[in-house]
C-alpha cells in the first residue's frame, strides 16, 4: 500500500462507520399490533362473549355449541377480538349441557366451564407479564411460579 492510501485508511474506516453502522445502531424499532395491555383486555372480553354467547345458545336450543360461528353469528362484537391473534378452542359434552371453553392470547389463558347454568371451572394464567397484564378480578387465588412472573387463578364451583 501506498503511504497516501495508509494515512487515509483511518479515515475511510470511521465514514464507513458512521454512513453504514449507525443509522442500524440508532434505529428505532416499531411495534405493529396491540399492546400487551390491550391484547389482555381483548383476550378477556373474548372470554365474556363466548361464555354469553354460550348462555344464549343454550337458552335457544336447548344445548351448547362446540362451533365458534354458532357463536358469532349470535354476537358480532366478538369478532373484531379475534383478529388479534387470540385463539378459542371450544368443547362441549355429548348430550351438550357442559361446555369447555378456552381463550388464549400471547399474554393470557382463560379457561372457563359451564355445567348447565352454573359455572364449574373458571381459570387464569399470565403467560407474559406486561404493563395491563393481569387476571380479572374474579379469581379466588393467585399464585406467581418461578421467573416466568406465570400467575394462574382457579376456581371451582
Amino acid at each position: 500500500m501506498s503511504p497516501n492510501v495508509r494515512r487515509f485508511l483511518p479515515i475511510i474506516l470511521i465514514a464507513f462507520f458512521l454512513l453504514v453502522l449507525l443509522p442500524a445502531l440508532f434505529r428505532k424499532s416499531s411495534t405493529t399490533g396491540p399492546t400487551a395491555k390491550t391484547l389482555s383486555q381483548e383476550t378477556i372480553s373474548a372470554m365474556g362473549l363466548i361464555d354469553k354467547s354460550e348462555i344464549a345458545f343454550k337458552a335457544a336450543h336447548g344445548h351448547y355449541s362446540s362451533h365458534l360461528a354458532d357463536l358469532l353469528g349470535l354476537d358480532h362484537k366478538l369478532g373484531p377480538d379475534l383478529v388479534d391473534g387470540i385463539a378459542v378452542q371450544l368443547d362441549v359434552s355429548s348430550d351438550g349441557q357442559v361446555y369447555y371453553g378456552e381463550v388464549g392470547s400471547s399474554v393470557i389463558d382463560l379457561v372457563r366451564a359451564r355445567q348447565g347454568a352454573a359455572v364449574i371451572t373458571h381459570g387464569c394464567t399470565v403467560v407474559k407479564s406486561g404493563s395491563g397484564v393481569a387476571c380479572p378480578v374474579t379469581a379466588a387465588k393467585t399464585t406467581t411460579t418461578g421467573t416466568t412472573t406465570a400467575s394462574t387463578t382457579t376456581t371451582t364451583g
